[in-house]
């Protein structure tokens, strides 16, 4: 029994050794990795330039940031302005590394600025190549001193946003508008929101002061209702819920840059005085701009 279990095993270890080779014989058999197969890899995609971008928010105190720059030494250069305008262990964040992005311009100056900067609290900034952008709630006599900070430290940058200070105090001058010009006035200026939000973007910061000066310079008693813009999609409740969010943030805004928030009334596109939704109000496939309508 044992000779022809050995017979038998030896018989299938043979065709099975036959088969093996067969199938490399038709399909090729290496006996070590292919260096072949290294060099058909497909080669690692460079990335475009790009600007590179800083962003610092003060929360009540709490410091978060973020950023993506072009080299170690940078980031450790602005960590290390972080850490002197905030001390140890108060700001929070990470700011990544990428060979693609642009030297910057502005740090240099990054020190100075920080130290004015640390006690406003409320506030953010963000830049991003030779653009850098103030929001948050900032009150007018800060933006000023920040304005000249900011001038001092990064000669040559676009100061965006909050920065853009009032041309002139409409209260001193004892100038006014008439209402109807102003509501005019306010419908030409196209304030943006970020993409999805409710939040007035950065780069119409500039406007809302704007607005805000026109606003304070008409007669006392002037009322404005805002009708928040709307983007009509599959989900019509939240189309007006969205409306009604951007006008309200407009109105802190407007509020925050000294308009006194009596003068001031937000509705959502659909809806009526009271805040109900207007029977069988269906929006625009283009959606509906934001406007000023004169209450009084």
């Amino acid at each position: 029994m044992s000779d022809i279990a050995v017979s038998r095993g030896g018989r299938l270890l043979a065709l099975s050794l036959f088969i093996a080779a067969a199938a490399c014989m038709s399909t090729g058999c290496e006996r070590t990795p292919s260096s072949k197969a290294k060099t058909d890899s497909a080669p690692a995609i460079e990335r475009a330039p790009f600007d590179a971008m800083f962003s610092v928010v003060n929360n009540s105190g709490a410091i978060r940031f973020d950023g993506t720059v072009g080299d170690v030494a940078t980031k450790s250069r602005i960590e290390q302005s972080l850490l002197s305008a905030y001390g140890p262990g108060r700001a929070a964040g990470d700011i990544v590394v990428e060979r693609a992005a642009r030297p910057l311009q502005w740090v240099a100056g990054l020190d100075a600025f920080m130290k004015v900067f640390e006690p406003m609290v409320g506030a953010a900034l963000r830049f991003e190549g030779d653009r850098i952008v103030l929001s948050g709630k900032v009150e007018l006599d800060q933006r000023r001193t920040l304005r000249a900070a900011a001038e001092q430290a990064f000669p040559g940058a676009r100061l965006q946003g909050l920065f853009e200070l009032p041309v002139e105090d409409t209260a001193a001058t004892g100038k006014t508008i008439e209402p109807a010009v102003l509501a005019k006035q306010l419908n030409q200026m196209p304030v943006k929101f970020e993409n999805g939000g409710g939040n007035v973007s950065a780069d119409s910061l500039g406007l809302v002061v704007q607005a805000a000066d026109s606003i304070r310079a008409a007669p006392p008693g002037t009322k404005l209702l805002i009708v928040g813009p709307v983007v009509a999609s599959a989900d019509a409740g939240n189309d007006i819920f969205l409306s009604k969010q951007r006008a309200e943030a407009l109105k802190v805004q407007l509020i925050l840059n000294g308009v006194n928030p009596a003068s001031i009334e937000t509705r959502g596109w659909g809806q009526n005085t009271d805040g109900t939704p207007v029977e069988g109000a269906i929006a625009p496939p283009e959606g509906a701009a934001m406007r000023f309508e004169l209450v009084r």
